[in-house]
């Protein structure tokens, strides 16, 4: 498969099970169906997202991209956490491009929902227990 940014070839990488396509130039990825997410949830992303992130930012600029798997045009998606960041989706075969540096963005955001969902969680059980040790009952 060929990249669909700079048409260079992309490798494949397995990670935990999880196959993946990596670009040789600009190292953006090619994921099908959940296959980030499941990465998101069972590997270091630094071990696959390992392009160099400000060429990354570079090829992000480049919308006008043909799906290398159906050669169909793709539509620029954005990430349900983090709507700064913008990816590229073929509407056919569901699969999708992230360039370089986008899976470690989408790995941090998760780990921050995670951290604040925590601290939300103590927080409130910290509340609870306060109420408790000074409720007095007349």
């Amino acid at each position: 498969m060929n990249c669909p940014k700079c048409a260079e070839i992309m490798d494949e990488v397995t990670e935990n099970g999880i196959t993946i396509d990596r670009c040789r130039g600009c190292g953006g990825m090619w994921f099908d169906l959940f296959e980030a997410e499941d990465m998101l949830e069972t590997v270091d992303v630094r071990t696959v997202d390992t392009g160099n992130v400000l060429k990354g930012i570079k090829m992000d600029k480049i919308r006008d991209i043909k799906c290398p798997k159906c050669n169909i045009e793709m539509q620029t998606a954005t990430d349900r956490e983090d709507p700064a960041l913008q990816f590229e989706v073929c509407t056919s075969c569901h699969g999708y491009f992230l360039d370089a540096g986008e899976l470690k963005d989408m790995d941090n955001v998760t780990a921050a929902e995670s951290l604040l969902e925590t601290l939300v969680h103590k927080g409130k059980m910290f509340g609870e227990a306060f109420k408790s040790m000074h409720y007095r009952q007349d």
